[in-house]
């Protein structure tokens, strides 16, 4: 039977609402929140120049100065909206056409004109990001000064400069999916790292690779922050949240969106909604994933998902949103693990319990660029030893092009970490710089000095013919670092033939052969004499406490251990119990008595007193918040000692200890220094090193036998001179 036309007509409209029924009741705005939260989220990293190590301002004077910084980015992830907040300011109390030019990746990006006598250089700069190569970006600042009294065979001093304020800051951002690889997400931290541990109390294996890869961050110019992931009862900061609307009535959700400043989490559930929300008390930068922080994480999420037991299409999205999780994947994290996951739509790098000295050695520059995919197993990973235990070429740390032209001044300049040089327990003791440098047309020498960490090591006037010439100097224990910039400084007088020609650079290289000679490393009593054996194979030993007050502890052994020249490779941790620490190695002990010590500090009722050799130097009550370390020995074995007076200070800057054998420690680091050891000689040459090392060697024997054949000779001259008068007379 044939329905009517009329009957017809609404027939569509009624199945089409039939279809949608059952997806309408389906579908739900929480639902429909949860899964918007699983899409890709924007990452924006900024740095300072402090942040990089550059924490003083930056002058630039002369008729034409030019300093560029190299800002590090990911090599393999696209970036976008890149930009340089350049600070700066001027001061001009001469005469001259001044100018200013800032410049990204060789390409200028803003430049001005002087004028006035002093002002504010500061501008904003867009970056290109197509132009970023080799992993840096780099801004250039050019300062040029026209002076009409410029006389062209003379460039007198310039009073007018350009400072550049450490507090220039780079910002870019990129799309969390876009990282897709471990080597990448380590150079995209932020400046300040969270790492999020269990709780306060940790087992040995957590704390030890907790601190390990603080170590590491720390030696890569990065402060790591350390939180426990969140309990119930703990305190979190809410500001700048936007939670959807759909999920502010849940009650997981509700306390996080009632706009307090700071909010105490009430039950699991609410634990569980801050790792929804990618917040970073919950997910961090990095987590080390013991069986105690993957329970805590699943049952949080667990407790969630009781809640949407009443809401089918939310659990469906929050069952879907767990399974993106890759920190907690079903298969765990096998031993030596490193991954470079996802927890909350956030990248985060998780490391397994015993990782810590592996990822380490993985992620410092040697090697950092292998681990180019999102999971590795590292069974090992160390510094690489030279080939030789008594040569060192430092070419091979890279440095800038050691082929360089110059005008009037150049240079060459190369990084050393500590831990290479020493990586076999020995310490540089002489550096031998061959150098090849082109005759110019003026009949003055060229000067070349080797400069260790900005301390003049030696200099000579250079033949220039296009030969190699060689420069040979010492390398004092004083100037070493836990990172050593070797620098090679060329002048040379520019020639104007009576302002007739205009001046040209002439090239000079810097030859593959400049090598470093080391020796075996002879504790000085100092601390920088520790330097080579805190880098090699050190104990680190701290007492049980400090793994029950994890949170507290560990940014204070990363920042000691930093400031000794600990390696985070190959160093021991040693949790001592009751007792005294024993020492088998150089050591650094953390308020740990050490037995036989020979410390001259004491903590005892209240007293700071640093001990001479017939009265105390020192004897102060009252204090908090300071602390002392010093250099002491233990059956043979050299080490440090540091001990807390009252309140543990916070130690709230990096620093190294490069002076004397005992430092007193407030809140910003060293306030008071004092050597007290038997390196009085530290800088004098020591009779077995320079080019005459080997002439003496020879000379102390050699002299004595010499002596003993012209006697022995002279004696023979008599006795035949005897004998032939003898004959004389019997014939």
């Amino acid at each position: 039977m044939r329905l009517p036309h009329r009957l017809l007509r609404p027939l569509p409209l009624v199945l089409g609402v039939g279809l949608l029924a059952p997806v309408a009741a389906l579908a739900s705005p929480a639902g429909d929140a949860l899964q918007r939260l699983q899409g890709e989220t924007w990452v924006t990293r900024s740095f300072t120049l402090a942040d990089l190590g550059i924490t003083r301002t930056v002058l630039l004077t002369g008729f034409d100065a030019k300093q560029e910084f190299y800002l590090p980015v990911p090599r393999r992830v696209a970036i976008a909206d890149a930009g340089i907040d350049f600070r700066g300011r001027y001061y001009k109390p001469e005469e001259a056409r001044t100018s200013m030019t800032l410049a990204v990746n060789g390409r200028p990006g803003y430049a001005t004109r002087v004028d006035t006598a002093e002002g504010d250089a500061s501008q904003t700069l867009k970056v290109d990001t197509r132009t970023i190569v080799d992993g840096f970006l780099r801004l250039g600042v050019s300062w040029i000064n026209n002076s009409p009294e410029r006389i062209c065979a003379y460039e007198r001093p310039s009073g007018n400069v350009l400072a550049v304020e450490p507090d220039t800051r780079f910002t870019y951002r990129f799309t969390s999916g876009a990282l897709t690889d471990l080597a990448d997400a380590w150079v995209a931290l932020p400046a300040r790292p969270t790492m999020i541990v269990a709780g306060k109390r940790l087992s040995k294996g957590a704390y030890d690779s907790a601190w390990r890869i603080g170590l590491a961050m720390e030696q890569a110019g990065r402060q790591i922050n350390v939180r426990s992931f969140p309990a119930v009862g703990d305190s979190v900061d809410t500001q700048g949240w936007q939670i959807p609307p759909a999920l502010a009535g849940l009650p997981a959700f509700s306390g996080l969106a009632a706009g307090e400043a700071r909010h105490q989490i009430r039950d699991a559930a609410e634990v569980g909604a801050l790792m929804v929300l990618g917040s970073g008390a919950a997910t961090g930068d990095l987590l080390v994933m013991d069986a105690p922080l993957r329970q805590q994480m699943n049952a949080a999420l667990d407790a969630l998902a009781a809640q949407l037991n009443g809401d089918a299409d939310a659990a469906r999205a929050l069952s879907d949103w767990r399974g993106r999780q890759t920190a907690l994947a079903a298969d765990g994290m096998p031993s030596h693990m490193v991954r470079l996951a996802t927890l909350g739509a956030r990248p985060v790098i998780v490391l397994a319990e015993d990782a810590g000295a592996q990822a380490a050695g993985a992620f410092a520059d040697a090697w950092r660029n292998v681990l180019i995919g999102r999971n590795a197993v590292i069974d090992k990973a160390d510094q690489a030893e030279a080939t030789s235990r008594t040569v060192i070429h430092p070419t091979q740390w890279g440095g800038t092009n050691p082929n360089f032209d110059v005008l009037a001044k150049g240079d060459w300049t190369v990084t050393m970490p500590l831990a290479a040089l020493s990586a076999d327990g020995r310490l540089p003791t002489d550096i031998a710089v061959d150098l090849a440098v082109s005759p110019s047309a003026g009949r003055s020498a060229p000067v070349a000095t080797i400069y260790w960490n900005d301390t003049l090591l030696g200099a000579r006037r250079l033949n220039a013919d296009g030969h190699p010439e060689r420069i040979d100097a010492r390398v004092p224990s004083y100037v070493l670092g836990l990172n050593n910039v070797l620098r090679v400084a060329i002048q040379r007088q520019p020639y104007y033939d009576g302002c007739n020609e205009a001046p040209q650079p002439y090239p000079v290289q810097v030859l593959r052969t400049t090598a470093l000679r080391t020796g075996d490393a002879k504790p000085d009593g100092t601390f920088v004499g520790l330097l080579p054996l805190m880098a090699y194979h050190p104990q680190v030993a701290v007492p049980e406490s400090y793994l029950a007050d994890a949170i507290a502890t560990l940014p204070r052994v990363v920042r000691i251990a930093a400031a000794a020249g600990v390696s985070p490779v190959r160093a021991e941790l040693v949790v001592q119990g009751q007792g005294a620490f024993n020492p088998a190695r150089p050591f650094l002990a953390l308020q740990v008595p050490v037995d036989g010590a020979n410390a001259r500090v004491s903590v005892k009722d209240g007293h700071l007193r640093i001990n001479g050799k017939q009265s105390p130097w020192l004897d102060v009550g009252g204090l908090s918040q300071a602390s002392a370390i010093e250099v002491a020995s233990s059956h043979g074995q050299y080490g440090l000692v540091y001990q807390v007076l009252g309140t543990q200070p916070a130690l709230g800057k990096p620093f190294v200890l490069n002076r004397g054998d005992l430092a007193v420690l407030g809140d910003e680091g060293p306030v008071a220094w004092s050597d007290g050891s038997t390196a009085a000689n530290s800088d004098a040459a020591p009779e077995d090193s320079g080019f005459l090392a080997e002439w003496r060697r020879h000379l102390s024997w050699g002299v004595p036998v010499i002596a003993f054949a012209l006697l022995a000779l002279l004696l023979l001259f008599v006795i035949a001179h005897r004998l032939k008068r003898r004959h004389d007379r019997n014939k």
